[in-house]
């Protein structure tokens, strides 16, 4: 990582919770507004141009709440904080709710920011030839639960041995551990973010999208909360995801607007490769085929087996406890 991109982060993280330490229902923003603090699962991207989108708008405004986003010190512990009334709201992934509600952690997710896998390996095509030639490299991760089991599920399904394969734990370093060459590949890095910016700068990079490499879909992105404020502040979260349906669907059509709102948000991203990556990911974000952050528990029980059935779980989990659909907004 850059020494900018290290201030970056930094800055961004002590202002976002400099912000949060005086949220409450009973602090800042206007008369009747509520507040929320929502950590995020990496430093602002464009996954997150419906929620940059919300805030700049006044979409979570106009559905009465105040959103104060901040950038996790450590992603691998978001949903602990959440559970741990750090937070009202956390994004996080699919495996990492399960993985969690399993071992007892009180969170459930209420929406999908995008419903698809956006979780791929991404290599070096100079050193790895494709998903059978994963054994006895070395592959960078952030350091989620979920890193290994995906991983060697992927390795798996191009028939190699996961234990002939090295974890090295780069934090949010992925990308530039890769174009440095100190690592062989990367799981965690997503094909709309790392492998649009790697290949804009020429690296020698291809992905192998976990959906078409021995994983099922799932919901890449969620909007978690903690079972606490499900059951204690049910009209918060549902405002808060009133106000993200409309960042999604408005950073989807108006993406010129979503750039500008995303460059402000993190001042280390690169305009053209945000346009880049916005490409990509708008159709995800407010798709075609399906309302704009639904979720499907009926997919998640699937998956949640899937996952069980393949190491992913050390142990049963109840899906229908993990997500719920009951929050989304009416007009979907």
């Amino acid at each position: 990582m850059t020494p900018r991109r290290v201030l970056a982060l930094i800055l961004a993280a002590v202002a976002c919770l400099a912000v949060a330490a005086g949220c409450g229902d009973d602090g800042g923003g206007e008369p009747g507004q509520q507040s929320a603090r929502l950590i995020l699962d990496w430093f602002p991207n464009t996954d997150h141009a419906g929620i940059y989108g919300a805030i700049d708008e006044g979409f979570f405004e106009d559905a009465g709440v105040t959103v104060a986003p901040e950038v996790p010190s450590d992603p691998s512990a978001a949903l602990k904080r959440l559970a741990a009334g750090r937070a009202e709201f956390a994004i996080s992934y699919e495996p990492e709710v399960l993985i969690a509600r399993s071992e007892g952690v009180p969170v459930v997710a209420v929406a999908a920011l995008v419903t698809r896998p956006l979780n791929a390996v991404i290599y070096r095509t100079d050193r790895i030839s494709g998903p059978d030639d994963l054994e006895g490299k070395t592959v960078g991760a952030a350091g989620l639960p979920s890193d290994r089991p995906l991983l060697d599920a992927v390795v798996r399904d191009g028939g190699g041995d996961p234990a002939k394969v090295t974890v090295k734990n780069v934090g949010f370093n992925l990308a530039p551990a890769l174009a440095a060459g100190k690592v062989d590949a990367v799981i965690g890095a997503f094909w709309n973010i790392e492998l649009v910016e790697l290949e804009r700068e020429g690296e020698p990079v291809a992905a192998l999208r976990l959906d078409e490499h021995g994983v099922p879909t799932y919901d890449e992105l969620v909007v978690v909360t903690s079972d606490a404020v499900a059951r204690d502040r049910p009209e918060l979260v549902r405002a808060f995801l009133r106000g993200l349906q409309k960042g999604q669907d408005w950073a989807a059509t108006d993406q010129a607007g979503a750039v500008e709102h995303l460059l402000k948000a993190n001042q280390d991203l690169d305009e053209d490769t945000v346009k880049a990556q916005l490409r990509e990911t708008a159709p995800v974000l407010s798709p075609s085929d399906a309302p704009t952050l639904t979720v499907d528990p009926a997919r998640w029980a699937t998956f949640a087996a899937w996952m069980e059935d393949n190491g992913l779980l050390t142990k049963p989990v109840d899906a229908s406890a993990a997500v719920t659909d009951r929050f989304l907004p009416e007009e979907r």
